[in-house]
């Protein structure tokens, strides 16, 4: 079972049973990609943003996630106040599962108390697959019965409409973001006997910017807090599988995660630092703006058990960034083409 998909845990439940996993994917350079699990974030920066992120977690496993995640957020002004608006689409293959999300996002500001707060809203479309026509049942495994009713052998997929909401708080050195995603819990039946159910995921995160006595030096700690629950695959026949699994489920339908990071930069252009990720890794992180373009790269260090299989996970993103000036109330102003 373990090379069908490792994330599953199975138990039985009278004649509906549960496949269950974690459903989000997982991104340690949260701070890089606010917009993808808070909306209130679009059109905070002031800037055309255009993030694309790539992940690979737990090299060397079989099956392990890949997760690519495409970002883009801009402010814009319509009767006479500023808004925001974005968009998040990702792409996630763990095991024999593969996700597609792709969002629209909407942020209404507000200016308080000398800071900025975003009411945000995001709508889209989420789509779920899995391909049992992969699935390998070892022989000589008397637990499994290849014809168990539970393991579909054939390639399912269902989709959904999915939504979030967030509110986003920015002042002059600290923000704040609290979120809550796949807010109507959307169910995806994959077929006629499979239905996906992903529950809601809320975060937290915050972050501040401390000016060293060296004007060229900057620290910026941050921290994510995310609680979520476990998705479930329900299976609607009678089923033979693995009913052992029942204790091991217990207690783990929720889950808490946090993340503690702090950076060093230097001159606004460079940086690096270090996170750690409660009971599960401890990260690396490099990183440097050049003009419009940011690169950053994370190596994730596993503290879990799971280190006795994996050297770890690697993150990589590039941001382009466009300054929108809509405060400056310039129209039709260009510079002569010889001197651009």
């Amino acid at each position: 079972m373990k090379k069908i998909v490792f994330i599953l845990f199975v138990f039985p439940a009278a004649s509906c049973h549960l496949l269950m996993s974690q459903f989000d994917s997982q991104v340690s350079s949260y701070w890089a990609t606010p917009n993808y699990f808070n909306p209130g974030y679009a059109g905070q920066s002031g800037k055309l943003e255009l993030t694309g992120l790539y992940r690979l977690q737990w090299l060397g496993v079989e099956h392990a996630p890949k997760t690519g995640i495409i970002l883009g957020e801009m402010p814009v002004k319509f009767f006479g106040r500023e808004h925001g608006i974005g968009v998040s689409m990702y792409n996630d293959q763990i095991g024999l599962f593969k996700t597609n999300l792709i969002s629209g996002q909407y942020a209404y500001k507000i200016k308080l108390f000398g800071g900025s707060l975003s009411i945000g809203i995001q709508g889209g479309y989420i789509s779920e697959s899995f391909d049992g026509t992969r699935v390998k049942i070892p022989e000589d495994d008397e637990q499994y019965d290849p014809n168990d009713e539970a393991i579909p052998l054939t390639e399912v997929s269902g989709n959904s409409i999915d939504g979030a909401f967030g509110l986003y708080y920015a002042a002059k050195n600290w923000y704040a973001g609290l979120s809550v995603t796949h807010l109507t819990s959307p169910q995806l039946e994959l077929s006629e006997n499979y239905i996906l159910e992903i529950p809601r995921s809320y975060y937290f995160t915050a972050g501040y910017n401390i000016q060293l006595n060296n004007p060229l030096l900057e620290l910026r700690p941050s921290v994510l807090l995310k609680t979520m629950e476990l998705s479930t695959i329900r299976i609607e026949k009678d089923s033979l599988i693995v009913q052992t699994k029942q204790s091991v489920v217990k207690g783990m339908l929720k889950q808490t995660q946090v993340d503690v990071s702090l950076r060093m930069v230097y001159n606004k252009m460079f940086w690096g630092g270090l996170s750690w990720r409660k009971g599960d890794a401890v990260q690396i992180m490099i990183g440097g703006k050049f003009k419009m373009l940011e690169v950053g790269y994370v190596y994730d260090f596993p503290i879990s058990d799971i280190i006795r299989e994996t050297s770890g996970s690697h993150e990589l993103f590039i941001k382009y960034s466009v300054d929108m000036n809509l405060k400056k109330g310039k129209k039709n102003k260009h510079k002569s083409v010889r001197i651009l």
